[in-house]
C-alpha cells in the first residue's frame, strides 16, 4: 500500500529556473518511491510541478483546498479534474491543514513564501506538542534557499527560547540521495 507525502511549496516558481526543474524531479522521486500526494491543490508554481511531475511517474494526487481559494482561481479552470486524482475542498484554511496533516505519513517543505513558512512552523510547532507523532519532515534545502530557516532556528535555540531536540523533528535535506533515503525512512 502507497504512503502519502505532504508537499508545501510555492504556489510559484520563484526567479530561480532550477526551481521548477528541481520540484519535477523531486515528484519523480516522490513517485518511483511508491508514494502519492498530498498538497494544496493549485496547478501553478512548485506545488503545482511536483503534484503534475508525482502524476506523470504513476502516483496520484489529493489536492486540499479551502473553497476561497477556488473563487480566487488559483487552479486552472477546466484543468482541476484532470491534474488532480482527487480535490478535496474545505470551507477553512484551518480545516485544510489539519486534513493535509491527518492523511499524510510525512511531510516535504520545498522552496515558497509566507504560506510554505506556515505550514512548516505548524506542522514542527504540532510535532513539538505530540499532535503529529512518528512522522517524518524533511526540509528541502538544495542550493541553500532554506539556509535562513536553519539558521534562524539554530539562533531561537542559542536564545533558549526552543530546546536543542526541536532539531529533533525535521531533517535538513541537501541533495537527491539524501531525500531517497528520507523517504525510505516514512
Amino acid at each position: 500500500m502507497k504512503k502519502n507525502i505532504c508537499v508545501f511549496g510555492g504556489s510559484v516558481s520563484g526567479k530561480n529556473i532550477e526551481n521548477k526543474e528541481t520540484a519535477e524531479i523531486i515528484g519523480k522521486i516522490i513517485a518511483n518511491n511508491n508514494f502519492n500526494i498530498v498538497f494544496g491543490g493549485g496547478e501553478n508554481g512548485i506545488m503545482g510541478a511536483v503534484a503534475q511531475s508525482a502524476i506523470n511517474y504513476g502516483a496520484s494526487t489529493t489536492g486540499i483546498i479551502p473553497s476561497f481559494l477556488l473563487q480566487k482561481d488559483l487552479l486552472h479552470s477546466g484543468h482541476s479534474k484532470k491534474f488532480n486524482t482527487e480535490l478535496v475542498r474545505t470551507e477553512t484554511m484551518h480545516q485544510r491543514k489539519k486534513m493535509m496533516y491527518d492523511k499524510s505519513d510525512g511531510f516535504l517543505v520545498l522552496p515558497g513564501g509566507i504560506g510554505t513558512l506556515d505550514e512548516c512552523f505548524e506542522v514542527l510547532t504540532w510535532c513539538q506538542l505530540n499532535q503529529i507523532k512518528n512522522k517524518n519532515v524533511g526540509i528541502i534545502n538544495f542550493k541553500g534557499y532554506w539556509d535562513p530557516l536553519i539558521n534562524l532556528i539554530n539562533h531561537i535555540i542559542n536564545e533558549e527560547f526552543m530546546g536543542i531536540n526541536n532539531l529533533n523533528y525535521f531533517q535538513e535535506i541537501k541533495n537527491l540521495n539524501t531525500l531517497k533515503s528520507f523517504l525510505k525512512n516514512i
